[in-house]
């Protein structure tokens, strides 16, 4: 099917109002693979007003019956993986290999959510009141507008779209004019699960037409995926109309490295973690303060794994990691080593553009490590989002702690330690939402994710992120006396 010029509106691919068109580019070739409208306010509009319609119906609709739709939705994504798989990789340039995980994880996320929302109660205050019966009842918030960032453009949408579906609102989302694909080919496997056509909606563009999702008076909720300066407007765009927010807004995350910790198994963890999805993710390590008793080897070992990436196109099989998404990213990304060198930083691998048959049209980048790092450079305290990673050394952990606080972000931490407790005590004076200790994993579904400082404000995932959902009503019911 031709997504191509299309809104998602009430079930159906519909022709917008406006005729402004943007291309969606290949980052890996340069070529154009799709061409998306820049919604109006009156396509905006459209949207919202079916989403309302929707609402009526689905908060209405019982918790297991959407629970049902949303696991129908599951099956399907992982019958389509390899469609919505290649439409990422084209889109934004990760790998085949990432994209595919992406779309499997997107799959358990809609039976994750399908279960906990069957786990959602109210509550009853034990008053005992002889002829009165106040209780608390969770209500769907309403419409929601969902905005999402390129780098994972369904698996972010549904650690929105999830939530607000199991406990009956209504979403119109405006996907990241990157890459907008995978949440058309969503949508649609919503209707074919069974999903009320205008239930989900999707608007495509950019910054307008997220100010006008952002602002329409009968949006009752927003999430977003972004930079802290957008993040910022769009706060402040809700707050005139009384919206509820939350707010991921990326990260600049530190790892620690103490002089106890095993550097062979750290090493393949602090390499992935740094380098997947070539850096374009929010809670990636993006500096790193080791302690100078083990500085060395943890240096040796770290230059000779990450020499081993092999960055190549997102749909060549063998790639480890692909190209930037875009033009913009790759000029951030020289600045920032620019800025580092120009304060005493050293390249020990990377730091150029990769030329020559492959490479030639797009944005790949050799992942690269700068090592005398300190706060006055751009590397250690702005969000990169590109394959660069500042390493200092360290005298103490306390000096590390000190440094991991020293940003006004704080979303993710990473401390690698041989004492567990002492990696517990790193964790506990770390401003930072979510802290791994001694090994990186995903996070897990049942854990909530966010960030404390200027990285966000509310929590995704878990049974807190259902709650970002719902209103809480006190009923207070008058009872007859018994005669």
């Amino acid at each position: 099917m031709n997504y191509n010029n299309k809104i998602f509106i009430n079930g159906s691919f519909v022709e917008p109002k406006s005729r402004d068109m943007f291309n969606v580019i290949n980052p890996a070739s340069g070529q154009v693979v799709s061409t998306y409208i820049n919604s109006s306010e009156l396509d905006v509009d459209y949207a919202v007003v079916e989403a309302e319609k929707g609402f009526d119906v689905w908060r209405h609709t019982s918790t297991s019956a959407r629970a049902e739709i949303m696991h129908r939705a599951a099956a399907l994504v992982r019958e389509r993986t390899q469609e919505i798989s290649h439409a990422i990789t084209q889109e934004m340039g990760k790998t085949i290999k990432q994209a595919k995980s992406e779309t499997t994880g997107v799959a358990e996320l809609l039976d994750y959510f399908a279960e906990e929302g069957l786990r959602v109660y109210g509550d009853i205050p034990k008053l005992d009141l002889s002829n009165e019966l106040p209780f608390v009842l969770k209500e769907p918030i309403g419409v929601v507008g969902a905005i999402t960032p390129f780098n994972y453009p369904i698996a972010l949408l549904v650690w929105k779209l999830g939530p607000a579906l199991i406990t009956g609102c209504s979403l119109v989302a405006k996907p990241d004019e990157k890459s907008p694909t995978a949440t058309m080919l969503l949508a649609k496997i919503l209707v074919d699960a069974g999903l009320p056509g205008n239930v989900f909606n999707v608007v495509t563009g950019g910054a307008e037409t997220g100010r006008a999702l952002v602002s329409h008076p009968k949006v009752r909720k927003i999430a977003f995926t972004g930079s802290v300066e957008v993040g910022q407007e769009v706060g402040s765009i809700a707050s005139r109309t009384g919206k509820r927010v939350t707010l991921e807004l990326g990260g600049q995350c530190p790892a620690i490295i103490d002089e106890g910790a095993d550097i062979k198994s750290v090493i393949p963890d602090f390499v992935t973690h740094a380098f997947n999805n070539a850096g374009q993710y929010c809670y990636r390590i993006n500096r790193a303060y080791v302690l100078d008793t083990v500085y060395d080897k943890f240096i040796e070992q770290l230059i000779s794994q990450v020499q081993k990436i092999k960055v190549g196109p997102g749909e060549n099989e063998k790639s480890d990691m692909g190209p930037l998404t875009s033009e913009d990213i790759y000029n951030r990304t020289l600045k920032h080593i620019s800025d580092a060198l120009s304060k005493g930083g050293k390249i020990l691998c990377g730091g150029k553009r990769l030329k020559g048959d492959e490479y030639d049209n797009g944005f790949f980048f050799e992942p690269t490590i700068i090592e005398n790092a300190n706060h006055e450079m751009l590397v250690m305290q702005e969000e990169t989002f590109g394959p660069v990673v500042g390493i200092k050394k360290i005298s103490s952990i306390r000096e590390g702690i000190k440094l991991a606080n020293d940003t006004r972000y704080g979303l993710a931490a990473y401390v690698f330690t041989g004492d567990t407790g002492k990696g517990i005590q790193i964790a506990r004076e770390i401003e930072a939402g979510s802290v791994w200790v001694n090994k990186v994993k995903k996070a897990y579904l049942l854990c909530p994710f966010g960030g404390m400082k200027q990285s966000g404000q509310g929590r995704e995932k878990s049974k807190y992120g259902l709650d970002e959902y719902l209103e809480l009503k006190t009923v207070y019911l008058a009872l007859p006396e018994l005669e």
